[in-house]
């Protein structure tokens, strides 16, 4: 028997070619074949054969589907077998095309590896031929398409990819090779390996001009479309053709480690129903090494402590888990630039690339880790399209192309561990750096590092390095005032910094006086896209309606510390229930405690709640529909402003 799905459907017995009548035994037999050896549960094959529709009958008519099925294939029906809840078809190694190009890809693969380059494109060759059009091209199940079809042509053009790789290698012919590569590359412009072969032939050819506008185009497609730069073996060969690389004239050696082609396929967007993702093995380890760090801070000053603690845990060999730090702490205090020094210091130990993903949108608001996850499998290499829908299979198929691998994840500004958890890596060689405003206390297994303000020595050398040691030790007492004023948090002293280059004819005198009152500080602390009001509104709009409240009233019940039975009096609660709100805001770093009972507002958040609660003579209220910056907010946000203004009715 021969049956074949590398095109339309086919089954043959010796020379005869038996017929199977109607498209639901086809699609029946198609998805039987695709799985081979594998049980299928009638679920799954009753969804391809009624396209994604099966009716309310589909278990009795399933069953006469297939009886007719073994009685059309013959002798050979009693292939198909019924298992627990499903059916399976044996076939023999000889007798699926699918199984023959799978082995003969592997062989050819192998021998690229080897560097046996005309047993590769040979084996490659014969692979190839096997295949007489799109694969189940006419089965009539879109649903079945869907699922299987995609993970084949991604198989069939990982051999053609490793086929022609073997030809460049040999030096084959530059006509020849151009024609072809110009098609693949056009057709399917995801594959970034396709235009990097295309500009190779393209070099050898003497058209470098040519193949440096093939770089240009594909690198405007991916910004365009996804959002990101090409990989690193197409930025390869881009330099390679800039300084005219002698390697790039004739036969070079194939680069095994770098054919994303493996004894299965890429998986497809959809696993089948009842089948996960991790039904379907992972694509090899993709030709891409992505470095997502955003640049580090030339004038990263101070947490020596704790840099050395990160990097000394992230450079450690022969981790059994993956290494995570919770970096937390109040905002403005440099969780992000801590993270990211941290990271640049270890990169070394990371050879196969960097990931890096701010957890909040423009607005403050968290992003959605699908969202990110997507962002992650497709800088790790995995086509756009074939990205799966659902979390749990992209957790599954992001965690899998890490397995073996030595990559490090920054994710910057993370809500809480839930939306944490689905993008840390489980590979030991892995690690990740989290940063967070609230203390994330539930990852088991994780480094907590809370982070304070700058020692007074430290904030003064940041802000010396800003401004400029001169300007400074001209005003030594209006410098230690700003550094004061700014409650030595970074991000406030870097405004301050912006600030005063921007006058070149102010003194840090004028601005020390500018941010003496209380009332008005929160407006000098902003320029550009540099806002510490802006910084805080995010932990502020994602607090409960008491905990707001009790953030607004409290910061005018004490100037100074404030005790739990101070704060029980001034919510008119009970001192359990005041105790509860008052360390939610010690979790979220609106509020610190230095000692059991006792609490305080750091200078700015004080400002800052003043303001909320509608204390703060001269400014502007936060509207209904508006963050207090001024920016649209969400129709949750609004409401919960709404609710804060009759509070702050309250308060006055």
């Amino acid at each position: 028997m021969e049956f074949g799905i590398l095109g339309p459907l086919v089954v043959r017995d010796g020379a005869q070619t038996r017929s199977v009548p109607g498209g639901r035994q086809r699609a029946l037999l198609a998805a039987l074949l695709v799985r081979h050896g594998q049980p299928t549960s009638a679920q799954s094959l009753a969804e391809a054969v009624w396209d994604g529709q099966p009716p309310r009958s589909a278990s009795a008519a399933l069953r006469n589907y297939v009886m007719r099925l073994r009685k059309a294939l013959g002798a050979a029906g009693e292939r198909i077998e019924t298992t627990a809840g499903g059916y399976r078809i044996n076939v023999e190694a000889q007798e699926l095309d699918l199984r023959r190009f799978t082995a003969l890809r592997d062989e050819g693969v192998a021998a690229l590896r080897r560097q046996d380059f005309e047993r590769a494109a040979a084996r490659l060759d014969d692979a190839l031929r096997l295949w007489r059009g799109p694969a189940l091209a006419d089965i009539p199940s879109d649903t079945l398409l869907r699922k299987e079809a995609r993970w084949l042509t991604e198989a069939h053009l990982d051999a053609v990819e490793a086929r022609v790789e073997a030809r460049l290698s040999l030096g084959g012919d530059v006509r020849a090779l151009t024609a072809e590569l110009h098609a693949l590359a056009r057709e399917h412009p995801e594959r970034e390996r396709f235009s990097a072969q295309l500009m190779t032939v393209l070099y050898r050819g003497g058209r470098q001009c040519e193949a440096l506008a093939v770089y240009r185009r594909v690198r405007q497609t991916l910004i365009d479309e996804l959002g990101v730069e090409p990989g690193s073996e197409l930025r390869e060969v881009h330099q390679r053709v800039l300084r005219a690389d002698p390697g790039l004239d004739g036969p070079a050696r194939a680069r095994p480690e770098q054919v994303t082609v493996t004894a299965t396929a890429v998986p497809a967007a959809r696993p089948a129903p009842g089948h996960s993702a991790a039904d379907r093995p992972a694509p090899d380890r993709p030709a891409v090494t992505p470095c997502q760090l955003p640049a580090a801070l030339p004038d990263f000053t101070g947490r020596a402590r704790e840099l050395s603690l990160l990097t000394g845990r992230l450079t450690a060999p022969d981790r059994r888990a993956p290494f995570v730090a919770v970096v937390s702490g109040q905002p403005g205090v440099g969780k992000s630039a801590l993270a990211g020094q941290a990271a640049h210091a270890a990169h070394a130990s990371f050879p196969d690339g960097t990931l890096h993903a701010e957890l909040r949108d423009a607005d403050g608001r968290p992003t959605p880790p699908t969202v990110v996850l997507r962002t992650f499998l497709i800088a790790l290499g995995v086509p756009h399209d074939l990205v799966p829908a659902g979390l749990a299979d992209r957790v599954s198929l992001y965690r899998s192309l890490l397995t073996g691998r030595r990559v490090l994840v920054v994710l910057d500004d993370a809500r809480d561990s839930a939306q944490a958890r689905a993008l840390l890596p489980s590979a030991p060689g892995c690690a990740a750096l989290v940063t967070s405003r609230h203390r994330i206390a539930d990852l088991v297994g994780a480094l907590p590092l809370e982070l304070g303000v700058l020692p007074v020595a430290e904030a003064e050398l940041l802000l010396r390095r800003l401004v400029g040691t001169a300007r400074v030790a001209a005003e030594p007492q209006a410098a230690a005032e700003l550094v004061a004023a700014c409650g030595r948090l970074p991000l406030a002293l870097r405004i301050c910094a912006a600030r005063l280059g921007a006058r070149p004819g102010w003194s840090l005198r004028h601005l020390a006086d500018r941010l003496a009152d209380q009332r008005l500080v929160l407006n000098e602390l902003q320029v550009g896209s540099l806002n510490f009001r802006a910084s805080v509104a995010p932990s502020y709009r994602e607090l409960d309606p008491a905990a707001a409240r009790a953030f607004c009233l409290l910061a005018r019940a004490a100037d100074g510390p404030l005790s739990t039975l101070q704060a029980a009096r001034a919510l008119d609660l009970t001192p359990p229930s005041a105790e509860r709100l008052l360390e939610q805001l010690v979790d979220t770093h609106l509020l610190a405690t230095d000692a059991p009972g006792r609490y305080r507002y750091p200078a700015l958040l004080r400002a800052f709640a003043r303001e909320q609660g509608g204390l703060r003579p001269g400014a502007v209220p936060a509207q209904a529909g508006r963050l207090p910056d001024g920016r649209p907010a969400g129709a949750a946000q609004a409401q919960a402003q709404a609710q804060a203004q009759q509070w702050h009715i309250g308060l006055r």
